[in-house]
């Protein structure tokens, strides 16, 4: 059985140019990598970490002559190869991935790697978001330094030699507590990151609603002065100044049309009109054009939109199903009939490996699960970057609306010159005449500066509606995130209880060497304070110290396997006793409740531990990997000079 997420590392390869200095495979369950003091053990769990994604900032005079590292690992059930190369002057190394084993890996074209950097650029994404979605953790952020990492995860798995003894994180020089309690909360099943995006909604939103409240006041300022004190700019105020404007136009249209029959009655003058008029008409057809072209091209977007929207959905539903093929493959083998579903006649029990237990037809699902790896890496990166180009689709369809409007305006104008440029020309006295045409010019002034007014009405009706949709949005935003912050804090005191009853027996079990772990009534621990204390003591020999953080480790993992909401991945490395003068006898000891923690698991596990002291129950093949290594053949074959 296997609960979501899962990592086990199957196989661990380390090169030095083209020659492999370092290829041992790894299995399910307990793993122990054993040799001398000073051989190489810490260095090997050290590739691991970095391998998976973790960051080095010292690297061993022997793993300084390294030049890559691969990690083979059945991630969630299927297998993925990762390689990064190995770099000690520049940090933050990208990371190529295969999905599929690393024999395949071997002989496939370059092609069939897929890159990835480590931070997230606009059109790719890092190689903490692709495990993360081979793992099926949400990718978390946090306000002060980001998008969580498989770096700050992997800090949480790995207990290494050097880091201080006291604390539960593996060292890190700029460290911050809040980004340790979200990677806390996240592995104990407690940080949704609907709640993250919830929270960057609101402050979204409430900068947004500062921002329109502004703009409401300036605006009502403003409406308040061209509005005067006797009356308010409504839009039924507004509709029926643009009625009684009408007609005004109307009647002065009609005076300057009969004025001009008589001033404009001669050939050379109605010329003179025509000319005006196909100036006016060329700048109408002019705009029209633009007003189709600008209608097509919005209208050809938004289907684009439309349809890309589609487009991502699928390819969502994809991943999904992608996904969900996947423990079909995994688990079609295990199928088995006892009788033919044919005939009835009972059938021989006696499987063929690789095959149909009822026809015997062979079946490949390792290449099978190849293909889904490298489909669902596949598809992320298509969703990826299609959101991103929808992103600028809907940008650009803001503008064009823009645009629409002006010209629109544009062309209602230009049409009402043309209009009026077509009408017959009229006769009165040249006085009279300017006189109507000053009286039109001061119509359309006052035609512009209502709508104007008009403008400033539907943009605060426009502002008032958002603001209310905003101060809506919010309020129900906020009200999710009460309810999703209990629901939290419910699994974080589940969590956090079935942890400390883990680290409670594992110390229990401990050899009689520290009093207070005999019989303790509390484990605390905060991953934000980094500390863990038993019955409120914290300040234990050096020895007792690393039991104490090394059960914590082993108790995390133990009770990640026992409670499915988990987002632990049942994996861990431990390799904090041997500086630490833990004696022999004690470290064995552990080695022991290692192996019990192990047997008693219902799920899919992985916990890697080195040692120079090995417990002789857990030397067998079954355990152990590799062989014992020693000063004169240590684990990386490489002598220095």
């Amino acid at each position: 059985m296997r609960y979501e997420p899962t990592l086990i590392v199957t196989r661990v390869v380390v090169e030095r140019g083209k020659l492999v200095v370092y290829d041992e495979k790894f299995h399910e369950g307990v793993n122990v990598v054993r040799g001398d003091n000073s051989s190489g053990k810490s260095t090997v769990l050290n590739f691991i970490f970095y391998g998976l994604g973790g960051e080095l900032g010292d690297w061993s005079a022997v793993a300084r002559l390294c030049t890559r590292v691969i990690v083979e690992a059945r991630i969630n059930g299927r297998i993925a190869t990762l390689s990064r190369e190995i770099s000690e002057t520049s940090g933050q190394q990208p990371m190529e991935i295969f999905g599929g084993p690393f024999e395949l890996s071997l002989g496939a074209a370059r092609s069939e790697w897929v890159r990835y950097p480590y931070k997230t650029t606009n059109n790719r994404e890092s190689f903490s978001q692709a495990i993360f979605t081979l793992l099926g953790i949400p990718e978390v952020s946090s306000d002060l330094s980001g998008n969580i990492t498989m770096h700050q995860i992997l800090r949480l798995l790995y207990a290494d030699q050097l880091s201080p003894i006291e604390d539960i994180f593996r060292f890190e020089r700029f460290d911050q507590a809040n980004l340790r309690d979200t990677v806390g909360r996240l592995l104990c099943g407690a940080y949704d990151s609907a709640l993250y995006d919830n929270d960057q909604k609101i402050k979204e939103y409430g900068k947004e609603l500062d921002k329109i409240i502004g703009q409401l006041h300036s605006l009502f300022l403003i409406l308040g002065k061209v509005g005067g004190s006797d009356q308010g700019l409504t839009p039924e105020w507004i509709e029926a100044q643009r009625k009684s404007l009408a007609g005004e136009t109307a009647a002065n249209q009609n005076a300057i049309e009969k004025a001009e029959q008589a001033l404009f009655a001669s050939k050379a003058e109605d010329e003179f009109t025509l000319e005006i008029q196909n100036k006016v008409y060329r700048e109408v057809q002019e705009l029209q054009s633009n007003l189709v072209y600008a209608r097509q091209e919005r209208d050809g977007l938004t289907l684009t939109i439309v349809d890309s929207d589609s487009f991502l959905s699928s390819l969502r539903s994809k991943v999904d199903a992608l996904k969900d093929s996947a423990k079909v493959v995994e688990h079609i083998g295990e199928v088995r009939f006892q009788w033919c579903p044919a005939c009835y006649a009972p059938l021989d029990d006696d499987p063929v490996p690789h095959s149909c237990h009822l026809c015997k037809t062979p079946f490949d699902s390792e290449q099978t699960q190849v293909r889904v790896s490298a489909l669902i890496l596949d598809t992320s990166l298509q969703i990826s970057q299609s959101e991103e180009l929808q992103k600028k689709r809907k940008e650009r369809l803001t503008q064009l609306d823009t645009k629409l409007h002006v010209l629109e305006e544009q062309w209602r104008r230009a049409s009402m010159q043309l209009a009026s440029a077509q009408r017959l020309p009229s006769t009165l006295a040249r006085e009279r005449l300017g006189e109507l045409h000053r009286r039109s010019g001061y119509l359309d002034r006052q035609a512009e500066d209502l709508e104007q007014k008009a403008h400033l009405v539907e943009t605060v009706r426009a502002l008032s509606s958002r603001r209310e949709d905003l101060e809506g949005e919010i309020a129900k935003l906020k009200s999710k995130n009460e309810a999703l912050r209990a629901q939290q804090q419910n699994r974080l005191s589940i969590a956090y209880t079935r942890i400390a009853d883990e680290v409670k027996e594992l110390l229990r079990n401990d050899l009689r060497r520290q009093d207070i772990f005999e019989d303790p009534k509390e484990v605390s621990f905060t991953f934000g304070g980094n500390k863990v204390s038993v019955d409120g003591e914290n300040y234990f020999s050096a020895s007792s110290r690393a039991v104490l953080k090394s059960s914590f480790y082993l108790g995390f993992l133990a009770a990640a396997t026992k409670t499915d909401f988990f987002r632990h991945p049942r994996f861990c490395m431990i390799d904090t006793h041997e500086n630490m003068g833990v004696e022999a006898i004690r470290s064995q000891n552990f080695q022991l409740q290692i192996l019990r923690v192990s047997k008693e698991s219902k799920v899919e596990h992985q916990i890697i531990y080195a040692t120079a002291m090995i417990e002789p129950e857990l030397e067998d093949n079954s355990y152990t990997v590799g062989a014992f290594s020693t000063s004169d053949d240590k684990t990386i074959a490489i002598r220095l000079s």
